[in-house]
């Protein structure tokens, strides 16, 4: 799985965002590593809760982001000078990048509720039926000859057009 394969590694960037300049580089691995997992675990229990997010957008960026905040918690030595101050190094930084992540998911949750909510009551938030059957990229983008059924058909219609008549 191409898609899948990607999204870990982005998982793993969003990972070490928010430490990346008060963590080791030994330490960035081992977040993004655990961020690779993250990714996967809640990719994994969005399909289980039927969840539709086609691009994996929460597990990669919310998932592995709040991750990302609480790992800096844990790790970051402040005997480094790097501003780090992880729990693993007998710090106290753990409690506040928890508060830091409940404020950002009451913001974040908060902000997207005052704006689908309404959308979704004046029905604006899903395409009709034949959108979703065809697919929107079929519907509204071009050129419709991308989406032919075989390779060959596109082949052909390529060739009936470049003909030229003497």
């Amino acid at each position: 799985d191409v898609g899948g394969f990607c999204n870990g590694i982005l998982a793993g960037l969003v990972a070490i965002t928010a430490g990346c300049a008060n963590v080791e580089p030994w330490e960035s691995i081992i977040i993004g590593l655990v961020g690779g997992l993250v990714y996967q675990g809640a990719s994994m229990l969005l399909k289980r809760l039927k969840v539709d997010d086609v691009v994996d957008a929460f597990p990669v960026h919310g998932a592995c982001g709040i991750w990302g905040i609480v790992a800096l918690g844990l790790f970051g030595n402040p005997d480094e000078g790097m501003g780090g101050n992880g729990v693993f190094y007998g710090g106290d930084q753990l409690g506040t990048q928890l508060f830091a992540g409940f404020l950002i998911i009451l913001w974040a949750g908060g902000l997207s509720v005052l704006i689908f909510l309404p959308l979704r009551k004046l029905g604006m938030l899903r395409m009709g039926d034949e959108f979703q059957e065809k697919g929107a990229d079929v519907m509204e983008h071009s050129p419709a000859k991308a989406y032919s059924e075989s390779p060959t058909a596109a082949s052909a219609q390529k060739t009936s057009s470049q003909q030229v008549d003497v």
